[in-house]
């Protein structure tokens, strides 16, 4: 997973066609479905956006705020939309796109590759084509909420771990075929299960890396199962998903070392898998109800 806060560019354009001078926010994180960006401009009159046939996919942004307005030009005519807060666009890169910009903008955007849309369709063990209904959108509080949690202000990168990020894209991905998937619709939801056998497994590898070092498709390949059935599975066996589970056995451990080792918060976040302190203390407390250091000495005296 990669991480990119404002980079330093070598080139007036960044790789979506809009010019780097002109973004408050640029910011990427790289999963192993889909690609997710943060871009936002103070500027209230962005030069042409324009991009050339790829096979990179769809693209899908999300606005943060309303006030957005821009123009879609299709040979010599042009559409244009205004965007309200958490309203949608859906762009094929295997097209032509020019736009002008007009109007401040806060843009949650992620980028699929229909490889990758075959994946999230293959829900049985038969994927099947998929496609997606192109264009501007109504609002969609769903997605807003789910693409929220990846740029959550509180969270910082070196906190989101593959799991992490591979979970959300799952769910968005699912989220994207059912309400914007223009083929066949995905089969009604089912409940999974797994052996126990399987369970243990699962659970052995989580406990062997508590860094969340892994990602869903090693998980699923212990259960020789596609990494979306796999996660329903999951989560119908155990009542969690893999990344609460994971928190679920980080507050367990973390628990114990509180209470039977004299090893410093810094030591104990390392030893449990946290990113640092920090992250240590806001998931403990959120999950106890109470600071990792204002519990042990509750517990200790």
């Amino acid at each position: 997973m990669l991480e990119a806060d404002n980079p330093i560019a070598r080139s007036a354009l960044d790789d979506l066609g809009c010019p780097l001078s002109k973004l408050r926010s640029s910011r990427r994180i790289a999963g192993d479905y889909m690609s997710f960006y943060h871009k936002a401009s103070d500027s209230g009159a962005i030069e042409r956006v324009e991009t050339q046939a790829t096979n990179r996919g769809f693209l899908i942004g999300i606005s943060a705020k309303r006030g957005h307005r821009r123009s879609i030009l299709t040979g010599k005519s042009a559409v244009t939309h205004d965007f309200d807060q958490n309203g949608v666009y859906v762009r094929d890169f295997s097209e032509c796109y020019k736009a002008d910009l007009h109007g401040a903008f806060d843009f949650t955007l992620l980028e699929v590759t229909k490889a990758a849309l075959v994946r999230l369709a293959d829900r049985d063990g038969a994927a099947t084509d998929t496609d997606l209904s192109r264009g501007v959108h109504g609002a969609d509080l769903v997605l807003a909420s789910l693409l929220g949690a990846l740029f959550s202000q509180g969270c910082s990168s070196n906190e989101r771990s593959a799991l992490f990020v591979d979970q959300l894209s799952v769910a968005i991905g699912i989220h994207l075929l059912q309400k914007y998937g223009c083929r066949k619709p995905m089969a009604a939801d089912r409940r999974y299960g797994l052996s126990s056998c399987r369970v243990a497994t699962v659970l052995e590898m989580i406990d062997s890396k508590l860094n969340g070092d892994f990602a869903v498709d090693d998980l699923a390949s212990a259960c020789n199962l596609s990494s979306v059935v796999f996660l329903r599975a999951f989560r119908d066996t155990t009542g969690k998903t893999p990344h609460q589970w994971l928190t679920k056995r980080r507050i367990e451990r973390s628990g114990g070392l509180l209470l039977n080792s004299n090893l410093s918060l810094g030591e104990i976040a390392r030893s449990c898998g946290f990113a640092d302190q920090s992250h240590f203390t806001r998931v403990f407390a959120r999950e106890t109800g109470a600071p990792p250091g204002a519990w042990r000495r509750n517990r200790r005296s």
